[in-house]
């Protein structure tokens, strides 16, 4: 009698967990539309949606039009975005970039805040003046709903393993922010997070399993499998900025590995730039216009960049075997011919196709990818897909 009980009682959950979900990825729909989606009868839709409703989740519209056999017109519903919001950091080296959403994905607004040299400390601070500041701004329901961190980094078990650009000291961020603001928080990688923007929001909606690189300071892959994302068994899956691409060998003949990030990330590029040019504060714009007003220099480092990165994908589809790739690259968005040259690299390694594209608004990624994750968790619906809105580029400027 108990475990029947309990069926019921999960059954009941999974049920009013779909009518969420087909409301947010279906918005508007009315439960008439819901109960066809999910072919569940019209009172325990009804049941479900006033559930939703009472707790405050959705948002009548007004009727919509009947359908074509007559009858009342639906009540169209969707997510209430004047709900609550979540909030996404993540934690650059140079800069904090942060997101507020409200609970149906719309982006509320985008800040860049300048941090280098910056500690933990400071960070933090900066951080939680931030949500003092939105938190006077908002006007929904029940504020703040969850924090979102993307690390340049390991992190396994919702803790930061190693932070190679930010020392990171014995700071629990999760114990830190779920102390003072008593919501969730969810610390993930921030290849992962482009990875899964790459799956919610943009090229890979109607993928299986895709690969998306991210090139910034470091290099690492953000992997998915059969719509879920792998993170290995501690973490470490898609730390590809660490393979060894070859052995170099100092004046007392001793062997040193060389990573594929010591010569292929965006810093790494900008420095080698810099010794062959003698310049000191080389950035990304600089090297930008270095290329288009076609610097020897500038185009053979990029040359070699972009055969690196055909041959690291190269050997991603040999282990992995995606349906495409994506890059997650401010720098290759800015050139669009060095997505050109990824593309001949591999496809003269291949021998094929697989589609290799780079991701559109590059700056937003990985904070809109935090987006989907805390939202998922604050909705209670982390293994069920939710698809959002992809913001226009205006957004981030």
């Amino acid at each position: 009698m108990v475990r029947r009980s309990m069926n019921r009682n999960e059954l009941h959950d999974q049920n009013l967990s779909l009518v969420l979900q087909q409301i947010f990825n279906n918005h508007p729909t009315s439960r008439i539309a819901i109960s066809h989606q999910l072919n569940l009868n019209k009172s325990t839709i009804s049941s479900l949606y006033n559930t939703l409703m009472a707790a405050g989740y959705l948002t009548e519209l007004g009727l919509g039009e009947a359908s074509t056999a007559g009858g009342r017109k639906p009540t169209l519903v969707e997510i209430n975005r004047n709900y609550g919001f979540t909030l996404t950091f993540d934690l650059g080296y140079r800069h904090l970039h942060a997101l507020a959403t409200f609970l149906d994905g719309h982006v509320w607004k985008y800040d860049r805040i300048e941090t280098k040299g910056q500690s933990i400390h400071d960070m933090i601070a900066q951080i939680n003046q931030y949500i003092t500041q939105m938190s006077r701004e908002d006007q929904t329901s029940h504020g703040l709903l969850g924090i979102c961190f993307s690390i340049h980094g390991i992190v396994f078990d919702n803790q930061v393993q190693t932070s190679p650009f930010i020392d990171m000291g014995d700071v629990d961020l999760e114990q830190v922010f779920t102390t003072a603001y008593q919501v969730p928080v969810v610390l993930e990688n921030e290849a992962n997070l482009a990875a899964v923007y790459e799956r919610d929001f943009n090229g890979a909606r109607d993928l299986n399993s895709t690969v998306t690189v991210s090139i910034h300071r470091g290099i690492g892959a953000g992997i998915i499998l059969r719509r879920d994302l792998f993170r290995g068994e501690h973490g470490d899956a898609g730390e590809i900025g660490q393979t060894v691409v070859s052995i170099a060998m100092d004046g007392a003949g001793n062997a040193h590995p060389v990573h594929a990030e010591d010569i292929s990330s965006e810093d790494a590029i900008i420095q080698q730039i810099e010794e062959k040019k003698g310049l000191a504060t080389l950035d990304r714009d600089g090297l930008v216009q270095l290329y288009r007003e076609h610097d020897v220099d500038t185009v053979v480092v990029l040359r070699q960049f972009t055969t690196a990165i055909g041959g690291l994908i190269y050997n991603l589809m040999r282990s992995l075997d995606p349906d495409a790739f994506f890059l997650n690259s401010p720098l290759v968005e800015e050139i669009p011919d060095l997505l050109t040259q990824i593309r001949e690299v591999y496809q003269a390694l291949a021998q094929n196709d697989l589609p290799i594209d780079v991701t559109q608004n590059a700056r937003l990624a990985t904070v809109l990818g935090g987006c989907s994750v805390i939202t998922h968790r604050v909705l209670n619906l982390t293994h069920y897909e939710l698809n959002f809105e992809r913001p226009s580029a205006e957004t981030a400027e």
